[in-house]
């Protein structure tokens, strides 16, 4: 099987020749192959060369880019100002969102902006150089999150006490944004939209504040960029299962539950995640990226990594993956060891019950 077609094999719940070897590598592989990291984030031909020299380093069934994207490019263009370091990741100096006010702003941004056309460059090389092989992967965020980047983390948890109907004012103004910017990927060439709920995770707001502001303004976009042929994913750190969420953001045309964290040390259980889901999508994995991969030996990596493969063995609809972001510091010996161990021990035969 080629890399598309073993990602959708199991995002269609049907066999795989092996499991699809899908982690959150971007920021490890813009430090392993390029000395210019904040280029291999944000700059359309260091961004193609590099993920292509992942590409031939690693069996990667995708391509993931979009940090730069979500962390600097959209709150620029949004009026946000940001500063570029050249080996670290950008910096949000100062938000744009002030006042209810300034929300009349939101649609008169040129989102077009120099640095995102760079960006969608580096997706078009990407895409021409790799076609159905290999899909192409970008992160993405909610409304909710960029307002987060717009107004500022904690202003925007304080304003939903304090500014209930600002919170909502500026998710309207930024849903249409959020589609457009969106659109222009999947123009580009992505195929994956990976939608990392950073802000509205149940480590950060409660169930009834996810119902209140994010669903809405969320399930809107999500909807939207499914209709548009992306494939929707969800990543959600926090216990989904017990808090709820994830009946909620079943009902949006997502392909696919990412779970994450819940704790530095800590993953979500994903045997319950399983139970609770059953057949119905295909399940990521989520290998602590601030465990062993980060901080143990390439030893104990290839132990965790056997360990998350065997637990899913048989299940339908399965890909491996990290619980969130990976680090740009993690060794690289260890990084090489995941890789070795996901495709070692990710050939795995359904069991009867499983087909």
């Amino acid at each position: 099987m080629k890399a598309f077609e073993r990602v959708k094999a199991a995002l269609n719940l049907a066999p795989v020749d092996r499991v699809p070897n899908m982690p959150f590598y971007e920021a490890p592989i813009c430090n392993y192959f390029s000395d210019r990291f904040s280029a291999a984030l944000l700059e359309g031909e260091e961004i193609a060369k590099v993920h292509l020299k992942a590409l031939e380093t690693y069996d990667f069934d995708w391509v993931i880019v979009g940090m730069g994207l979500i962390g600097a490019i959209i709150p620029e263009a949004l009026g946000c100002r940001v500063s570029y370091p050249p080996n670290v990741f950008p910096i949000i100096e100062e938000p744009s969102i002030q006042t209810t006010e300034d929300v009349d702003s939101v649609p008169r941004c040129d989102l077009m902006t120099p640095r995102m056309e760079s960006f969608l460059d580096g997706i078009r090389r990407l895409k021409n150089a790799l076609g159905d092989d290999v899909p192409v992967g970008c992160e993405y965020i909610s409304p909710f999150s960029v307002a987060s980047r717009v107004l500022g983390d904690s202003q925007l948890m304080e304003d939903i006490y304090g500014e209930p109907q600002l919170v909502r004012d500026l998710q309207a103004a930024l849903v249409p944004v959020d589609i457009s910017i969106g659109q222009s990927l999947i123009d580009a060439g992505v195929d994956i939209i990976f939608y990392g709920a950073d802000m509205e995770c149940p480590l950060l707001i409660s169930p009834q504040h996810y119902r209140e502001f994010v669903d809405g303004p969320t399930t809107q976009v999500v909807n939207a960029l499914s209709a548009a042929g992306a494939i929707v994913l969800d990543h959600m750190c926090g216990d989904i299962v017990k808090t709820g969420i994830v009946d909620i953001i079943m009902q949006m045309l997502i392909r696919g539950i990412m779970p994450g964290n819940l704790t530095q040390e800590k993953v979500l259980d994903l045997s319950v995640l399983k139970a609770k889901v059953g057949n119905r999508i295909c399940i990521f994995d989520n290998l602590n990226p601030n465990g062993n991969l980060l901080l143990g030996s390439p030893e104990e990596v290839e132990a965790e990594v056997k360990a998350h493969v065997e637990k899913a063995k048989g299940w339908r609809g399965y890909a491996f993956t990290t619980a969130g972001t990976t680090s740009a510091n993690t060794p690289k010996p260890n990084f090489d060891a995941m890789n070795a161990a996901v495709l070692q021990y990710g050939k795995v035969s359904p069991r009867p019950d499983e087909k």
